[in-house]
């Protein structure tokens, strides 16, 4: 596909240069004429213009250096942690009168570091089964009664619109609704324009999500290792999952990373829901794990699940063709959405990050990672709202801020700031500095 569109373009341009070629032809030849003993044959140059060949005029150097700097590409990747929707949040953010939801000002004070992303992903930890029609009451109809995650589906749209583009929705809620939810989920999703990984409507679908961000194509692949309800034997197809480590499984989801390189990705980006809930550090399972996708081919691979930050690594690897490069790996990103506060736990389930990676991409050449940086965020209540607030930011315009954080806030702000995400890179051998509300890594 890659090479057909690289054709199409080609063809564009030889167009366009032909008919140009046509038109300056008989000036050309007039020039040629004027200036023959000036010019000599191959690669000299027109005392004209310095720099300037007969050679670099042709429309075949013309058409190829073009399509060079059109493919040129610098993309950004972006990666939050879990997105929920619990009970605090739809009593806040129902209209009684309207009997309708809106979650717009849960993501008023973030959604632009969103959109400067060229494609952000998070992990949507609910299911959109629709309303239960048992209830009358419209409020009712939605909720996270008996631990099951049903939501409101303009949640969709609303997470569109803040600047997500893709949705993990293989995680530990994934089942809670059975194949309809799963299937309803899916469909609320596109409706909404959102991609997502990790979930299937049919049996031979495909278990990886492929998207064309500027001219590059990358693979997604998403897998739970929990499933709060699990599927009818009948409907497995349903989520990707992980079963507890089931080494079977690990080895699909391996063969699904290198499935969606063979099937076009020239980057490729692993998401798994496991680990330790309310744990800093992964186990070794998780680790194990985040090797064998490496292995496979992964060229990033983020974590979710534990409701908290945990560490980050650097690997270095090797491309198909032999080449050195660079991956990333998060193993949880922690909480981005949800009703959490920190608690009696210690544990910062309120501070989720940002991951901006930058990919470059030149000609024919491979995709590389060639930098990143964390932004960090910290879930905050007010009687009205429950919303994400960049970290960084407030620190440094905490009068902007006067209405939505006290105290309390501060004290988990600066945590954020000051201890949480320069400790993601510890071991790595990395350092960085604040750019604006932004930690950007010295890669």
């Amino acid at each position: 596909m890659k090479d057909i569109k690289r054709l199409f373009l080609v063809g564009i341009c030889a167009v366009f240069f032909i008919g140009l070629y046509l038109l300056s032809d008989f000036y050309a030849g007039e020039a040629v004429g004027k200036y023959a003993d000036e010019i000599s044959s191959g690669n000299s140059r027109l005392t004209s213009n310095e720099g300037v060949t007969m050679d670099s005029l042709s429309l075949e150097n013309q058409v190829s250096n073009y399509v060079a700097t059109v493919d040129n590409q610098e993309t950004t990747l972006s990666f939050v942690g879990d997105i929920t929707f619990e009970g605090d949040q739809l009593e806040r953010y129902y209209d009684s009168t309207t009997e309708t939801f809106d979650f717009t000002n849960s993501f008023k004070y973030i959604n632009r570091y969103l959109r400067s992303s060229n494609f952000a992903a998070a992990n949507f930890e609910a299911v959109l089964a629709g309303a239960d029609e048992d209830y009358d009451d419209v409020f009712d109809q939605y909720g996270t009664a008996g631990f099951l995650y049903n939501i409101p589906d303009i949640a969709a749209e609303n997470i569109k619109t803040a600047g997500i583009s893709m949705l993990q929705t293989s995680n530990e809620h994934s089942g809670d609704f059975g194949i309809d939810g799963v299937k309803s989920t899916l469909n609320y999703l596109e409706t909404a324009g959102l991609r997502s990984a990790g979930t299937q409507t049919g049996s031979n679908d495909k278990r990886y999500t492929i998207a064309s961000v500027n001219s590059l194509q990358v693979g997604y692949v998403a897998y739970t290792n929990d499933l709060n309800i699990s599927m009818d034997e009948a409907n497995t197809y349903g989520v990707n999952t992980l079963d507890n480590y089931d080494l079977t499984k690990i080895e699909q989801m391996c063969a699904d990373v290198q499935a969606a390189r063979r099937d076009g990705a020239e980057f490729v980006v692993a998401m798994v829901y496991a680990g330790d809930v309310y744990s800093t550090e992964p186990d070794d399972s998780q680790k194990a794990l985040f090797n064998s996708l490496f292995e496979a081919g992964a060229d990033i691979v983020v974590g979710t699940e534990p409701y908290a930050l945990q560490p980050m690594e650097i690997r270095d690897l090797t491309d198909t063709d032999g080449t050195a490069k660079k991956g990333i790996a998060i193993y949880s990103l922690g909480t981005f959405l949800g009703s959490e506060v920190y608690g009696s736990s210690g544990v910062n389930n309120n501070i989720g990050v940002i991951l901006d990676v930058a990919i470059h991409k030149e000609g024919n050449k491979k995709a590389k990672i060639t930098g990143f940086s964390l932004t960090p965020t910290c879930i905050t209540y007010t009687d009205e709202d429950i919303f994400v607030l960049p970290a960084a930011e407030v620190k440094s315009n905490e009068s902007n801020f006067s209405e939505a954080v006290d105290e309390t806030v501060m004290e988990r702000i600066n945590a954020a700031c000051d201890e949480v995400i320069p400790g993601l890179l510890e071991g790595t051998g990395l350092t960085g500095e604040y750019s604006g509300a932004t930690y950007v890594v010295n890669f």
